[in-house]
Formats: C-alpha cells, sequence, structure tokens
C-alpha cells in the first residue's frame, strides 16, 4: 500500500502547490463530521482524495475529517485528515500536512501509515513491523538528556496547569500546531516529547489528526500514552477526543507522569 498512500498524497500535494493565487484558503464552508469548521482548503483536499480513490478504484472505506465515514464497501478503511495545521495553511505558516492511516476499526489495528508535509514535500511513511521512513530513510526516536531536550507542547488559553511543571524537564519548548508533524518529529529523533493536556475536550486530539503519526512513532521505536499512562488506542469514531504523551525515551514518561 506504500505506493497507493504515496500516490494520493502527492496528488493533495500536486493539486495544492496548484492552486491559484486567489484562492480563499481561510473562506470557512460549513462544519465537517467532526463538528469542527471547515475552511475551503479542507474541502478542497478532502475532494481531491475522494475523487483519486474512484477514479483508480481503489476499494477502501474512507473516514474523513470533513466528510465522516464514508462506507465504500471494503473491510478496510483509510483515515484521512486531508489538511492537519488547517490554521498554519490559512495564516501562511509553512507546517502543514496530509495524514494517511490504513485500518479496520481503530489505532492498534493500523497497518500502513503516510503523512507527507505540504509545504516541504518531505513524506514520512510506515508498515506494521517494517519500521518507518523519512523520505525513504530509515528513522528512529532519541535518547532523552535534560540539557538538550526538545519537547513539543499544547498550550495557550487552555493548557492544563500540569503544562507548566512539564516545560522544566526540557532545555526548549516548542508549539507547532500540527500534530501529526509533530510526533513525526519525535519519530524522527529531532524532539523527545509531544505532551498534550488540554482543559477543553473539543479541542483535544482526534483518531483522524494521529492515525498515521501514531504508527510512524511506534514503528521508529517510541510510545503515544494517555495521561493514566495507559498505551493510547482510539476507535475510528470522531466524537472521541484523548489528551497524551508521546515519547521517544521511556525515561520521559517516567518524569512526566509521575505523580
Amino acid at each position: 500500500m506504500k505506493a497507493e498512500l504515496t500516490k494520493i498524497a502527492n496528488a493533495v500535494y500536486t493539486a495544492y502547490r496548484d492552486l491559484p493565487k486567489g484562492f480563499d484558503k481561510h473562506v470557512p464552508v460549513g462544519r465537517g463530521a467532526s463538528g469542527s469548521a471547515t475552511s475551503q482548503v479542507d474541502k478542497y483536499a478532502e475532494d481531491v482524495v475522494l475523487r483519486y480513490l474512484d477514479e483508480e478504484g481503489i476499494e477502501l472505506n474512507v473516514l474523513s475529517e470533513e466528510a465522516g465515514f464514508v462506507d465504500r464497501g471494503s473491510k478496510r478503511v483509510l483515515v484521512i485528515d486531508p489538511i492537519d495545521g488547517t490554521l498554519n495553511c490559512t495564516r501562511g505558516i509553512p507546517f502543514f500536512s496530509v495524514s494517511l492511516a490504513i485500518g479496520k476499526s481503530r489505532l492498534s489495528d493500523c497497518e500502513h501509515a503516510l503523512v507527507k508535509n505540504l509545504f516541504t514535500g518531505d513524506a514520512y511513511y510506515a508498515r506494521r513491523g517494517g519500521g518507518s521512513e523519512l523520505n525513504g530513510h530509515r528513522i528512529a526516536v532519541s535518547k532523552y538528556i535534560r540539557d538538550d531536550a526538545v519537547f513539543i507542547m499544547f498550550d495557550g488559553v487552555d493548557a492544563a496547569p500540569e503544562s507548566e511543571r512539564v516545560k522544566l524537564l526540557a532545555s526548549r519548548v516548542r508549539t507547532m500546531g500540527c500534530a501529526s508533524l509533530e510526533m513525526c518529529l519525535v519519530a524522527q529523533g529531532a524532539v523527545q516529547a509531544h505532551y498534550m493536556n488540554c482543559t477543553n475536550f473539543n479541542r483535544m486530539i482526534r483518531v483522524v489528526d494521529i492515525a498515521a503519526s501514531c504508527l510512524i512513532l511506534r514503528e521508529a521505536g517510541g510510545e503515544i500514552v494517555d495521561l493514566e499512562g495507559n498505551k493510547l488506542d482510539m476507535g475510528f469514531d470522531l466524537q472521541d477526543r484523548k489528551n497524551f504523551l508521546a515519547y521517544g525515551d521511556p525515561k520521559v514518561k517516567e518524569l512526566v507522569l509521575r505523580r
């Protein structure tokens, strides 16, 4: 399925690059199945994926942030976030992606995953049991060293108070605004953790945001857990949302989730 996912991601990448200069990416066009506002660029990217599946006769059901679940008569599901990091995309911040994963019904049974940075063109891919790669080269998580550690964290008005303590465990903290790419940075060892502790349920992570990057991280030697320390697993349900910790070195889990 690597070839198929690559072609789908490339179709979105090409379509995005070919957008006319006057295209108003930020214009709202309603609300998606997840309840989040849908911008014109979200709908545009999703339509590219759905049209490609139809034209190429690829028999996969679809779960997407905008369209919801689309039954196309398959036993497997393509979990899509057509534009992850929509706010970045619409404001000209060069950090957003298309996220694609194939599974049956939940995170734990995803078999293939691809995340493509729609600004740089970089592509992360993983196959269950086959490791993870960036642009065809194997990647792996890195060790935690306090004086050199970089954490990516959810921040802002809805950040839980506990986040302030977690910030002190890193030398530097970043907030990037695209969960799929943020988790891929953990997978490639560029950062040592991605921590989300949000007090607003509606802003917590959804399965479409992380289905692909979760497999990429785990195949790179890392893990993602809920804030009780349990291995994170989510059904293919747009209404479910979670806080989480993604990490490479188990020492990060011990430090972040200590009670």
